[in-house]
Parts: C-alpha cells; sequence; structure tokens
C-alpha cells in the first residue's frame, strides 16, 4: 500500500471489517507499506493518518487472490448410478488456504482433451457431479475464483469411470445347497452408458461381514452373463448377498444386501401307511439334526395347482416320522406331499404321491341276504348318486367259510355300479355257513367293509364242478366231483349247445367215481359235455368246464421220402394233404415243427399253413450240419395238433472262410473260419501247382479249421480249395481259395559294410536261393522291432538306411520273399550296427544360459539327432582358449547346472557328444556369461516388497512388508566376505564371514520389521559351529558394533531368518550360551515403540530362560521365551496383543530350570 502527503509519523491500520471491529495489523508504517501474509481470497480494508491528525484518510479495500487449489481427489463410496444418465461422482480437492465462500469451477469432459466440456460453478469440497453418463471415464479439473472475479490456473486434470447401472430385475433361485442368482444383464452393444464390464456378487453367513475381500464369491468380466450358481452352500442356511454391474475400472454397483434361507433337506422315504374315508397317515426317514426345523404333511385334490386352502399337518420335532392328515373327502383322490421345513419356514417338497380316500362304508342294517344251494344274494340299499365324497363307484361281497383273514376259501363278487340293489356269489359249499362283508368301492376299487349276518346255503341239487379233461379223436374224459350225495352219475356229448340230441353217453352205479370217459365220437367235430348227478330218478345236470372242445382230425400221411428240401439253415417236409370235406375227414391248417430232441420237449423252430391243400411247410433260422426231428400236425378249430413224426435229418453245412497261410520252401499249411459248422463237420481240403488241378493233387480230410501238406516245391504256386460234408456226409459247394506259394530260402548273414553318423548299410548272402530272388531288409532301433521300422524290397545283396538318429542301436534282419510277397520267416537276424554321435547343436545365447546365480548357472544345448543315450561333456573356463578348465560336467541330458563359481566372474562354455562306445565329437564352443554380483529392486513403502539373491545353496531374500519404510527407495542386495571386527556391546558373538550388505537409496526411516533369509552351506561354516546357536546380526556403523537381531536358526534348510529394523552389513553369526544371568543385557531401556530397535532385546540369558513382564501391582503383562541362544524380544505389547501403557515395569528372569532367577526395572515410553 502507498500514500501520499501527510507528515510522518504514520499511522496505518488494515482489516477485513470495513468498521475495523477487527484489526488484521495497524501501527506506525511508512509508505509504500507491504502486508504478509494475507488470507486467500478475502477483502481488506485499509486507512492511514498522519500522528497528528484527527481522523484517517478514506478507507480503500482490495481483494487477496484467490489460492490455487490442487491434488484433486475422488470420494469412490459416493458415486451412483441409477438410470444411464444420472450417474453421479464426488469430488474433492485441497483448498490450500481459501476461505469457505470461495467458489469454483469444474470442468468436465468424457475425453483427456476436454473437447466438447462443460464447467460448473461449485462450493467448498467435496461436491457431487450428477447427470454423467454411466460406466463413462470422464476427466475433472478445478480452478478457483475469487471475489474479485479472478480465477486460478486449473488444477492437473484427473479420471474415473463412473459406476454402471444397478442390475435390473435381480433375483435367486433356491435350492438346498446352491442357490441360482440371476438379473437381466447390462450389455447394449451401442452404448456405453447402458454396458457394463462384467459383475461382482458378495456372499456371507453375516450381514455385517458381507463386503470384505473375503466375501467377494463371483467376479467375472462376461458382461453377457444373467446368472450365477452359489454352491456348494449349507443347507437350512441364511446367507446375505449385495450383487452389481463392474465399470471400467472394476468398481462395483452394488445392489441393497439382499438375504436367502438355503431349503432343508429334502424328505426321503415318503410312504402311504393307512387311508380311510377321512383321514391319511404318511411316513418317512427322519432328518437329523440341523438339516431342518420341521416338517409339513400336504393333502391336496387339485394335485396342489390351486392356493392351498386344503388339509394339512405341521410338526417341529425333527425326529418325528410320521404325520396324519384329516378332514378328508370321501372316494376323493388326494395328492400327498411332505415337505422339510427350514428356518425361514421354506418348505422342500417331495415328488406328490397321490391316493384315494375310501368311500363312506354302507349300512349293514339296510340289506337283505338271501341264500341258494351254491350262491348267496345280497340285497341292499345303495349309496347317493351324487356328489363324489358321498356315493361310490360299486360295492364288493366277500364270503368265507371262515372268519375273514382265516385259512377259508374267500370268493367275492364286484359291480362298478353305484345304484346297484343287490350282488350274488355262487360256487358255494351247499349246506355250508357263511360270513359275509359288503364293501363299498372308491374310485381305486378299493372296499370300505361292513360286517352282514352269517348265512347258510341250501341242499345241493347236482354234481359239482364237473370238467372237461382230455380229448382225443374219438373220445373225450370228463372230471367231476362226487360230493354231492347223488345216488349215480353220467356224462353226456351233443353236437347241439343246449343237448337237443345227445349223441353218446356214459354212465356209472358207482358214487365214488369221479372220472368217465365217452367214446365213439367222431373226428374233428365240436360237442358240448355235461355231467349228472341222479336223485330219486331225477337227473340234475351241470355243464363241464370247457363246455364244449373239438376232437382231433385225421393225421397226416408223410410221403415216402418227406424231405424234398434241407439247405444251410432251412428245410421242407412234404405230405399227402387231407380232404376238404366232410369235417371229420379234414383239418383247420397244419403245423410243421422241428425240434434237436425226439421228444419234442423245447419246440426250436415252427411254421403253419391254414390252406388244408398245402401239401409241404419249409422252416427258416436252422443252424448249419445239425440234425433235427420234425412233425407235422393236422390242427383242429381250437389250435389242437395230431402229430405225424419224420425220421430225423440234418442240415448242410455252410461253406468255409478263408483265412491264412503258413509257408515253408517244402510245406504249406492253410486255415479257414467254420462259419458258424458245429466242431464235427468233415472238411476235405485239396491243392495243386496247376490251376486247373491236373496232377499231382494233394488232399487231406480233417474235422479241425485247419490242413498242412508237406513233401512240396520250394517257392511254387499252389491253388488250394476247401469242400466241407454234413453228418449225413451230403458235400456243400467247394470253395476256392486264394492262391498261394511256398516259401523261398532263408538269405545267410553277412556283416553290415558301412556306418555313419545317420546311416548304415545292410549286408547278407542269398544262401541257396536263386538269383532272381528278391529280399526284404528292416532295421529298428527296438530289438523286438516294434514301434517305428524301416524298410527296403530288393533284388540287391544290400540295402543303404538314411536319416537315422545319431548314437543310436539299430537291429538288423533280412526276409527272402516267395513269388507272392509272403516273406520267410522267422527273419534272419543280422545283427545291430551303432551310428556315429553327432556335434551337439548351440542354442542362441539367451536361450544357452538360464537361472543365473551368484556362484553359477545353467548351460542348455539340442540334441542335434543324438539319441537319449548320448552323454555330453560340458567345460567352463575363465579363459577363451580353455587353457584352464574350472570346472566339467558329463551329463546323459540336454542341460546341466554349475555351482561354486566365483562370483561376478565370465565363464566360457564348451560342449562335446561322447557315444555309447566312447566315440567323441568335436568340441563346441557356447557364448560365455558371468555370474551374478547383486539385486536390486524399487521398494515401494505402501506395497509389500521383496527383493532376493539366487544362490545354488538357497535363496537370499529380504521382505519389506507395506507400511515398513517411510519412503519408497531404491534398494540392491550384495553378498558381503570382509566384515569389521566381531566387536559388540551386549553379547558374545563368534563370526562366520558369511553376510550381506543392504543398501538403499534416497535414505528412509524403517517403520516395521524388515525380514532377511539368509542361507548358507555348512561347509563354509568355521569348524566347531553349532548350527541351531546362529543369529543374524547388525552392523552399527554409528558405534561400531555388531547387534544381535531376533532370529531363527533354520537347520533342517540350512539359513537363518531374522528381523530388522535398520538396513546396513549382516553376519552370521554363533551367539555364545550363559550358564547365569549375572551378564543380562537389557536394550533399548527405557524401550520407545517405533524407534529404530522397535523392540527391547534381552541378552546373555541362560538358553529358554523365561522372561515374565509385570505391573508393579504384580500384574502380568507379558510372558516370553528365550531363544537356545538365550535371546528374547519384547514388542511393548501384552499376552492379548494390545500396547501396553507408559511406564515402568519389572521384568522378572527365570532359567529353564528354575534354579536361577533376577528381577529388572524396564521403561517404556509412548
Amino acid at each position: 500500500m502507498s500514500w501520499t502527503g501527510g507528515t510522518a509519523p504514520f499511522i496505518a491500520a488494515i482489516s477485513t471489517s470495513p468498521a475495523f471491529t477487527v484489526t488484521t495489523a495497524s501501527g506506525v508504517a511508512a509508505s509504500p507499506l507491504t502486508y504478509s501474509p494475507l488470507d486467500p481470497n478475502t477483502t481488506y480494508y485499509f486507512k492511514v493518518q498522519s500522528s497528528g491528525d484527527t481522523f484517517y484518510s478514506v478507507t480503500r479495500t482490495t481483494s487477496t487472490r484467490a489460492a490455487t487449489p490442487t491434488a484433486p481427489y475422488f470420494i469412490s463410496s459416493y458415486f451412483t448410478a441409477e438410470s444411464s444418465y444420472t450417474a453421479g461422482a464426488q469430488v474433492g480437492w485441497l483448498v490450500n488456504g481459501n476461505p469457505e465462500w470461495t467458489r469454483y469451477d469444474i470442468e468436465y469432459a468424457d475425453n483427456a482433451g476436454f473437447t466438447g466440456s462443460e464447467i460448473l460453478p461449485k462450493n467448498y469440497p467435496p461436491v457431487t457431479m450428477g447427470g454423467l453418463n454411466a460406466n463413462t471415464t470422464y476427466y475433472f479439473r478445478v480452478r478457483a475464483r475469487g471475489v474479485g472475479g479472478t480465477a486460478t490456473a486449473f488444477t492437473a486434470d484427473i479420471s474415473t469411470a463412473t459406476l454402471a447401472l444397478k442390475l435390473p430385475a435381480l433375483g435367486e433361485t433356491v435350492y438346498e445347497s446352491s442357490v441360482t442368482v440371476h438379473w437381466t444383464s447390462v450389455n447394449d452393444s451401442s452404448i456405453q452408458a447402458l454396458k457394463s464390464e462384467g459383475y461382482r456378487l458378495h456372499l456371507s453367513t453375516t450381514a455385517s461381514e458381507l463386503i470384505t475381500p473375503a466375501s467377494t464369491y463371483f467376479n467375472t468380466a462376461d458382461a453377457a452373463a444373467e446368472s450365477v450358481n452359489l454352491e456348494p452352500l449349507d443347507i437350512n442356511t441364511t446367507y446375505y448377498y449385495r450383487a452389481g454391474t463392474l465399470n471400467w475400472n472394476a468398481a462395483s454397483n452394488l445392489s441393497d444386501t439382499r438375504r436367502f434361507t438355503t431349503l432343508g433337506a429334502k424328505v426321503t422315504g415318503l410312504a402311504l401307511v393307512s387311508v380311510t374315508e377321512g383321514a391319511s397317515l404318511l411316513s418317512w426317514t427322519a432328518l437329523s439334526g440341523g438339516e431342518a426345523m420341521g416338517y409339513r404333511l400336504e393333502a391336496s385334490s387339485s394335485g396342489f395347482s390351486s392356493p392351498m386352502t386344503e388339509p394339512s399337518s405341521t410338526t417341529y420335532a425333527l425326529a418325528k416320522n410320521s404325520l396324519a392328515v384329516s378332514g378328508l373327502n370321501a372316494n376323493t383322490t388326494y395328492y400327498f406331499r411332505a415337505s422339510s421345513l427350514n428356518q425361514a419356514f421354506t418348505p422342500n417338497y417331495t415328488a406328490a404321491l397321490s391316493s384315494i380316500t375310501l368311500a363312506s362304508p354302507p349300512s349293514a342294517n339296510l340289506t337283505t341276504i338271501v341264500p341258494q344251494t351254491d350262491a348267496l344274494t345280497v340285497f341292499l340299499s345303495p349309496l347317493p348318486a351324487a356328489p363324489q365324497n358321498a356315493t361310490c363307484e360299486g360295492y364288493r361281497l366277500e364270503v368265507s367259510s371262515t372268519a375273514f383273514g382265516g385259512t377259508g376259501v374267500l370268493l367275492s363278487s364286484v359291480t362298478f355300479d353305484s345304484q346297484a340293489g343287490f350282488l350274488s356269489i355262487g360256487g358255494l359249499k351247499p349246506n355250508t355257513l357263511y360270513n359275509l362283508r359288503l364293501g363299498t368301492l372308491n374310485w381305486a376299487g378299493t372296499p370300505n367293509y361292513s360286517a352282514l349276518d352269517q348265512t347258510l346255503t341250501l341242499l345241493p341239487p347236482a354234481p359239482a364242478g364237473p370238467a372237461l379233461g382230455q380229448v382225443w379223436q374219438s373220445s373225450a374224459t370228463v372230471y367231476f366231483s362226487a360230493e354231492g350225495g347223488g345216488d349215480n352219475y353220467l356224462i353226456e356229448a351233443s353236437t347241439y349247445q343246449f343237448f337237443n340230441y345227445v349223441h353218446r353217453s356214459s354212465a356209472t352205479p358207482s358214487v365214488g367215481v369221479t372220472t368217465l370217459t365217452v367214446s365213439g365220437l367222431e373226428g374233428n367235430t365240436r360237442y358240448y359235455f355235461r355231467a349228472g348227478a341222479l336223485y330219486g330218478g331225477t337227473t340234475v345236470y351241470a355243464n363241464t368246464t370247457p363246455a364244449y372242445r373239438y376232437t382231433l382230425p385225421l393225421p397226416l400221411v408223410l410221403n415216402a421220402e418227406p424231405f424234398p428240401g434241407v439247405f444251410y439253415s432251412s428245410a421242407t417236409m412234404a405230405w399227402t394233404p387231407l380232404a376238404a370235406a366232410p369235417p371229420e375227414a379234414t383239418a383247420e391248417s397244419y403245423l410243421l415243427e422241428a425240434a434237436t430232441t425226439q421228444a419234442f420237449t423245447t419246440v426250436l423252430f415252427s411254421s403253419q399253413s391254414v390252406s388244408v391243400t398245402a401239401a409241404s411247410l419249409s422252416l427258416q433260422g436252422l443252424s448249419p450240419n445239425t440234425s433235427y426231428y420234425f412233425r407235422a400236425g393236422s390242427l383242429n378249430a381250437q389250435g389242437t395238433a395230431n402229430y405225424s413224426v419224420a425220421p430225423a435229418t440234418a442240415t448242410l453245412a455252410n461253406p468255409p472262410v478263408q483265412q491264412g497261410f503258413s509257408v515253408a520252401p517244402f510245406t504249406m499249411s492253410l486255415t479257414w473260419l467254420p462259419n458258424s459248422n458245429p466242431a464235427d463237420t468233415l472238411y476235405l481240403v485239396q491243392i495243386s501247382s496247376n490251376s486247373d488241378f491236373r496232377p499231382p493233387v494233394h488232399s487231406s480230410g480233417t474235422f479241425l479249421s485247419s490242413a498242412t501238406f508237406s513233401g512240396l516245391v520250394p517257392n511254387t504256386t499252389y491253388y488250394p480249395v476247401v469242400t466241407a460234408y454234413n453228418r449225413f456226409n451230403r458235400a456243400t459247394p467247394t470253395v476256392v481259395f486264394s492262391s498261394m506259394a511256398t516259401g523261398a530260402f532263408h538269405p545267410a548273414y553277412a556283416p553290415f559294410s558301412d556306418v555313419g553318423v545317420s546311416s548304415v548299410t545292410v549286408d547278407w548272402l542269398p544262401g541257396t536261393n536263386p538269383a532272381d530272388t528278391w529280399y526284404r531288409a528292416q532295421i529298428s532301433s527296438n530289438t523286438d522291432f516294434s514301434g517305428t521300422v524301416h524298410s527296403s524290397i530288393t533284388a540287391n545283396l544290400y540295402a543303404d538306411f538314411n536319416g537315422l538318429v545319431s548314437n543310436a542301436s539299430y537291429y538288423m534282419r533280412v526276409s527272402a520273399l516267395n513269388l507272392t510277397g509272403v516273406p520267410t520267416e522267422p527273419a534272419v537276424d543280422l545283427g545291430a550296427a551303432l551310428t556315429l554321435p553327432a556335434t551337439p547343436y548351440i542354442l542362441a545365447e539367451a536361450q544357452t544360459f538360464t537361472g543365473p546365480l551368484t556362484d553359477g548357472f545353467t548351460v542348455n544345448w539340442t540334441a542335434n539327432n543324438n539319441s537319449s543315450h548320448t552323454v555330453y561333456n560340458v567345460q567352463v573356463s575363465t579363459k577363451s582358449d580353455f587353457s584352464v578348465v574350472n570346472s566339467s560336467l558329463s551329463v546323459q541330458a540336454l542341460a546341466c547346472s554349475f555351482t561354486d563359481l566365483l562370483i561376478d566372474t565370465t565363464y566360457f562354455v564348451r560342449l562335446q557328444a561322447r557315444g555309447q562306445t566312447g566315440i567323441l565329437s568335436p568340441f563346441e564352443t557356447a557364448w560365455s556369461t558371468k555370474t551374478v554380483l547383486y539385486s536390486q529392486l524399487n521398494a515401494v513403502a505402501l506395497q509389500d516388497s521383496v527383493i532376493s539373491l539366487q544362490t545354488s545353496y538357497g535363496l537370499i531374500s529380504v521382505h519389506i512388508p507395506r507400511g515398513a519404510i517411510g519412503i519408497s527407495t531404491r534398494l540392491q542386495l550384495q553378498p558381503v566376505s570382509a566384515f569389521p571386527a566381531p566387536v559388540s556391546a551386549v553379547s558374545a558373538l563368534s563370526p562366520t564371514g558369511i553376510g550381506l550388505s543392504i543398501t538403499h537409496f534416497p535414505p528412509t526411516l524403517v517403520l516395521d520389521a524388515i525380514t532377511i533369509t539368509l542361507p548358507y552351506r555348512p561347509s563354509d561354516l568355521p569348524g566347531g559351529t553349532d548350527r541351531s546357536k546362529l543369529i543374524l546380526a547388525l552392523y552399527d556403523e554409528g558405534h561400531g558394533v555388531w547387534v544381535p537381531l531376533p532370529s531363527n536358526s533354520d537347520t533342517a534348510n540350512d539359513r537363518v531368518i531374522g528381523q530388522t529394523w535398520h538396513l546396513s552389513t549382516f553376519q552370521l553369526m554363533q551367539a555364545t550360551s550363559e550358564t547365569g544371568l549375572a551378564n543380562v543385557k537389557i536394550y533399548p531401556n527405557p524401550y520407545r515403540p517405533n524407534s529404530v530397535s522397535d523392540v527391547m532385546h534381552f541378552t546373555n540369558l541362560t538358553p529358554y530362560a523365561r522372561v515374565k513382564i509385570y505391573t508393579f501391582l504384580g500384574e502380568l503383562v507379558r510372558s516370553i521365551r528365550a531363544d537356545v541362544n538365550g535371546m528374547a524380544y519384547w514388542d511393548g505389547l501384552n499376552d492379548d496383543g494390545r500396547k501396553a501403557a507408559s511406564g515402568v515395569y519389572i521384568a522378572f528372569i527365570q532359567t529353564s530350570d528354575k534354579k536361577g532367577n533376577k528381577s529388572f526395572k524396564v521403561a517404556v515410553e509412548r
């Protein structure tokens, strides 16, 4: 501020109030005057006066500029997307001292260049940006606008994606151990705002733990998905879930919390126990505890197609396995289903089963019983015809000479007329007392009985139950019961149903006879039969059962030669047909049957003709060369036959089916399939060297499926034929076999003449074979010539084979071929040849060396067609001319690893192949490589980081947990072998010379424990080292001492694991155990958590000593056990894992044998 005029000294004042009620600054001043610091974006009032003046000058106003906002950010928990064009995002930023009335301009666009952007005025952050498109990436930037209207520069832009639309039509289908959650997919291919990038579902059994990483059950990038199966789930369990769409950033727009309860275990073994006219009892297999809350049994007459208003029954006793449902309508079909009930009382139904309730029982008081000699008739008052539950579907009358359910014969009569007035039961014993019961029938025909009065039948008038027995061509036999008390019995036969004329009869005065035969009947004629009992001169008849039968027709007369045709699978039988009339001279049809036994106990084949003029019948499907018995029968109208039997005959043998040949120079064997012929089939085999079978012809008869001929001419073509004969010596047409030559002579052995890296030449001698003989030479890498076989057909006495595997054994054989190309067997063994080894093939440099270590590496190469039996000699040297070989390996593989090499050293590599016989290929040089010196890693402060360095004896690793360092830094891990003197202020430590150095830049604080794993070779340790007492020690450069760290010696894996709160040089050291507590040291004391050490150390204890931390009131805070080195550590927490308060504590230390103890004061300062 500046002014002119007036007299010094001046007094100036500045204020944010025009009345200067609040003065920001005032006092003696000189022009020009500067005020600093002032609040940004604020209106200030200024006035000045001379020291001698009474009044101030006129007040002047001005406004400070608004501060430029910085670090815009999003608050994702307040993002919304209820529709495709009303998505919202919440944005905030740092105001940098601007007052609350400061206005801000937010510019946003859907592209990084802010083309077509919009600018909205907003107040103090955070603010909500609405009206955005769903699932769309937006860019935002903000600037402040001062009260004077001046705007600041925009902040750097930030971007995010709005949420995708919420899932529409979200629902679930619940089962016992699974649930299907379904929705309408958000997947519009043309409009980004109507599309999602996938879906996420959180599932938990508690609503409070629903949105945690552990509750994420389903995550998919498939925007077309419309459902997910949640399985396996626990039965009868309540689950909570939220599901939603994913946007470009994989952020989810989750639904409100939904819940479902899985169904209880399904009831099994549902069965109907009993049913009456108004109730039903059903049972099932009871469930075990936890599988459900209870059961419900439901009945429905509509098949459960309408809302349940019909009877049901419920129980919450899980051990109960039955329920009854009552209040049912009579004579009605009901469907029953049982269900388990889950915690939400949701049923899990069984399949329904149905039953029909019984009809209402009849009234015994409304019936009348009328007895007869062998029958009882019951007259009744029927139920109403309607409605259904008041009527029935008929009636059933039952009578028994004993109590129902006893051993007496039960007789019954049924009607399906619900309005019937009576029922009768016949076939009863005369003069017998019967029990009666009458039942109404429901829709299933199940009766509901009412007991009736006992009733006595009347005296018998006639014989009981005459039965028609055997009927022959001219006679018949009738069986009957003589228990009726008649004076005499007879049987009668008539061609008339009502016995208008009795054609034949037979009688007996003996009342004990139960069988009579009537003779003199005519053949192929229908007769009715009846039996009669005589009572005082009056005969009472009863018709036989059946009432009639036809007598047999005349038998057929077979031809003198009954078989006009017998073939492989069929036969024809002939006879003289019967006359067409009269009936007694003819038949209704003819039947031909065949069996393999003379008694025809099993008829295998049959054929029938309805024409009585037929003179023959044929049977098909017979077996070849099989003996059959045949019979022809004339049939009456009831299909009963009168047979004529022919002598046995045999079907023809099937032609044999050619199979293979076996040949030698002087012999030939041929085989065939019997083609379903039995084993006793005879075969005639003939061969000839002439195709027209001019002599000489060689013959052989055999029951086998092969024949062998000897004394033949070597390597000569022969023509074979085979004829089959059946059991009756009838020949089948001759089968002509393919021609075949006898075998050639075996060639003779000769050694192979040449062998190379991938080739061999095979040689042999002709033996006794002529010069024009052809040969087949074969080689294989398998002794049994399985797998790949190389073959060569040649008229030469040698064969060349190329393209073979190097350093591989090949087995060789040769056969001579006869005129039909059949080789001699077995082939002549020509021994084995071993191909030479090939120089190994060197890979590209990047592929040759893998697995770099501090003290080694792995070398790789390819076989260059060498066999797997090849051994490779690999050498490494620090000299390119290999004047010194530092290490060498011989391996039967395509890679090998070198160890125990020098660190950070260049090595040259060369290889050669060694054959199975020791032949060596030339060396091939394979590049050079360098062992590893160190490892580097950019450690990020808020991320887990692991820096490691691989050695041949283990992995050196440093694990930096998230938040363990103050700022991100670059770490370098390097083995160290030279160390400062083993000086320690707290413990006697013995050095091992094994360690590492961890350097970093830029410097950073260590806020939490860093874990170091350092492996070692036991052979590298000093003699007499006790590996169980090894610890990791840190070198404190500021004090020049070694500090033991909390460590664990993993002797099983030859490594030590320790924790540090400082990055420096580390060495494996052996701690010296104390025998008493005289030299105990505790540091730091007082202990300040989050210091460089971050633990309180107890050293120079006896092995496994116990340290107990107490308050001054004697309350136990923490119990700690020392390790084998007598070291223990306290992290300032109590036994419950809570922080111990600042203060002074008592540390009580006791040896493991409890013979020594000591107490110390320790302090914690937080």
